[in-house]
């Protein structure tokens, strides 16, 4: 099976991620949620910081040699603010973090342990069944500042496979 170049994966894992490796250069990183599929994304981050985390103790196999078994909503019981570079949640939003107290605490978590001017990568399912809470309305993602993602030319970006679509955001600067 060959994938399309802008099938889900082939973006996250031929645009995305190295584009934020190269030109950022993150030292910490954090990948939230993990299945069989993404064991070998643990390469891609070879010589930084790596952590993983997912509620379910089974993918734990799956995850970094860092890895957390806990909800993503309870990330700062683990963290201290600003403890990430770079912050990856891909088919985490609308599978398994569904309901909207969760959602406000999950993205909130994770703006106040991402550095300044850190990135924040969301992928997510933009179908009907598949958002909780339209993105819109999640009053913690007002927090963080779009983030223009210059190989895909926009602050988001919708792949061609199942209207998946990837979001780009900055902590930003405080003043």
């Amino acid at each position: 099976y060959a994938r399309s170049p802008l099938d889900d994966r082939s973006v996250l894992e031929q645009i995305i991620i190295p584009f934020v490796l190269s030109r950022c250069e993150p030292q910490t990183i954090l990948d939230i949620g993990r299945e069989a599929y993404e064991a070998f994304y643990n390469e891609f981050y070879e010589g930084r910081e790596l952590w993983t985390i997912d509620w379910d103790a089974e993918r734990a196999v799956f995850g970094a040699a860092n890895h957390i078994v806990d909800d993503v909503a309870n990330l700062r019981d683990h963290f201290p603010e600003r403890y990430f570079d770079f912050v990856l949640m891909n088919g985490v939003f609308g599978w398994g973090l569904n309901d909207r107290r969760s959602i406000e605490k999950a993205f909130s978590a994770v703006h106040a342990t991402l550095n300044r001017n850190g990135i924040f990568v969301l992928g997510w399912n933009d179908t009907p069944e598949l958002v909780p809470v339209p993105l819109d309305q999640v009053l913690s993602l007002g927090k963080f500042t779009p983030y223009r993602l210059e190989p895909l030319g926009g602050v988001s970006f919708r792949c061609k496979t199942c209207r998946h679509t990837y979001s780009f955001y900055r902590r930003g600067v405080e003043t």
